[in-house]
């Protein structure tokens, strides 16, 4: 789904403070949302991070819900000014207005799942806890981790987007020494959520500052992957961070990694993708874990991966809905009625460099606040070769939520990991939405994908026997 023009240019969250909330406060920052993704993912569940940044340096957190992220996440990166209201002793300010803090502002630009094209250079830090001397991998390690050649992030990339972005100028520089120890940073280092992401960030960046001309020599970085030498709290962190480096003042793409994040490449391209804007996915089980999903590296980072050598575990192909957000499947490739009808299509798989057919179709029931997705995978690619299987893959798509894209699962109740059957279609096999306006019927299984009936709206239904719904008549 392409993020146009913000309607309003203000946000007006809820209605008259409740009386606990004891102060108002009138605030000017840069917003960012962070995203925590724990060791133990399929276990732990993920912890977000949205803030406001100001020029001070200074954070202030805010308190919000899923339902918000649809609007907060058009102005992520940007300027904006804020009211808030925070009760005495609460370490998080409830969100009551927020607005572009000039007119003239973009949303279009919003780093939060808006288009991404072109070169994007990332950078990788690699910073020591002054107390902690080993280096889990050496410099050609985290070199080799930007190759073009498949298990390099270049090369996943380009096949993620079609060749429409790449990484071509990332670098990776020698490790270099932070001024404080672990618990400086992380009181209790490997739990919790509150690392200081910002000390974190503000010690590794310049430490490495002498070595590193951020500006890229007027192409400056677009991300920076920071890689400690140690755990943080829970989690690997991505999203973005508002700095100024090196005469360049922007929000960076950006990533927190512990050893155990970068010892499998998926995880680095879950927090990268995070950086990209993209939030988490989600199975069809509603058990508040997001990471259940094995279709989609913002879900289930590393389960059916396909495994390196080298780099572990990689990064699967990401929803079609995903890429649609990010602008990567061309208008050409995606199949939208806007009327009531039923078409027979075929749809190629995810991974597939380049197609004549369709990568994804997007369906809406008439008068729904979601819509739904069909796309097709196969255990094809340099890294969707592992998948649960070949089948169409149905999603859920609702912004309200703070994971949009919810895989369907036929299965009753849905399963708590989607490599099940129940969340495959496959030849002969059909399904309907509850509101009986969307239908699926997968007709057909081709070399490099599936021809599949769509149908939207509610239609006649033709059985085996011949006979259509409604027929009146004796019956042997």
């Amino acid at each position: 789904m392409r993020i146009g023009t913000l309607v309003a240019s203000i946000l007006v969250l809820g209605a008259t403070a409740p009386a606990a909330w004891a102060s108002t406060e009138q605030l000017v920052g840069t917003l960012e949302i962070l995203w925590g993704d724990p060791m133990l993912a399929e276990l732990d569940p993920p912890i977000q991070r949205v803030q406001l940044r100001h020029e001070t340096g200074d954070v202030t957190e805010l308190r919000i819900d899923g339902s918000q992220l649809r609007y907060l996440s058009r102005l992520v990166g940007q300027k904006v000014r804020a009211r808030v209201e925070r009760q005495a002793g609460d370490e998080l300010a409830r969100l009551r207005f927020l607005a572009p803090l000039s007119a003239g502002t973009d949303p279009g630009v919003s780093l939060f799942g808006g288009a991404v094209s072109g070169s994007q250079p990332w950078v990788s830090l690699l910073c020591k806890f002054s107390n902690i001397a080993s280096e889990p991998e050496n410099l050609g390690y985290f070199q080799g981790m930007y190759a073009n050649a498949p298990g390099g992030l270049d090369h996943y990339w380009r096949e993620q987007s079609y060749g429409t972005i790449d990484v071509v100028g990332s670098e990776a520089f020698a490790w270099v020494d932070l001024p404080h120890p672990q618990t400086h940073y992380i009181a209790t280092p490997g739990s919790g959520s509150n690392a200081n992401l910002t000390a974190l960030f503000n010690d590794c960046t310049g430490a490495a500052d002498g070595m590193v001309d951020f500006s890229n020599g007027g192409n400056p970085y677009v991300g920076i992957n920071l890689m400690f030498n140690g755990l943080l709290d829970c989690c690997a962190w991505g999203g973005g961070r508002f700095a100024t480096l090196d005469g360049v003042t922007k929000t960076w793409r950006t990533t927190w990694n512990p050893p155990w994040s970068f010892s499998d490449e998926g995880v680095i391209a879950h927090e990268m993708g995070h950086g990209f804007g993209l939030p988490h996915s989600n199975n069809f089980d509603d058990d508040g874990h997001p990471y259940d999903s094995r279709w989609d590296m913002m879900s289930s980072a590393t389960g059916n991966a396909v495994l390196d050598p080298t780099y572990g575990r990689l990064g699967k192909h990401t929803l079609s809905y995903h890429k649609d957000r990010l602008d990567w499947i061309p208008p050409g490739e995606l199949f939208e009625p806007v009327t009531d009808g039923s078409w027979i299509v075929t749809i190629d798989h995810l991974a597939l460099a380049s197609t004549s057919n369709y990568r994804m179709a997007r369906l809406t029931p008439s008068g729904g606040s979601f819509y739904y997705t069909v796309e097709v995978r196969k255990r094809q690619g340099n890294y969707d070769g592992n998948l649960p299987g070949d089948a169409v893959i149905i999603a859920q798509v609702d912004s309200g939520r703070s994971e949009p894209a919810w895989v369907v699962d036929g299965d009753v109740p849905p399963a708590n990991t989607n490599n099940n059957e129940g969340s495959m279609w496959k030849v002969g096999e059909s399904w309907s939405d509850p509101t009986d306006s969307v239908h699926v019927e997968v007709q057909s299984e081709t070399t490099d994908g599936f021809v599949v009936r769509l149908t939207l709206g509610s239609q006649t239904l033709i059985f085996e026997d011949g006979f259509e719904s409604g027929d009146t008549g004796l019956w042997d």
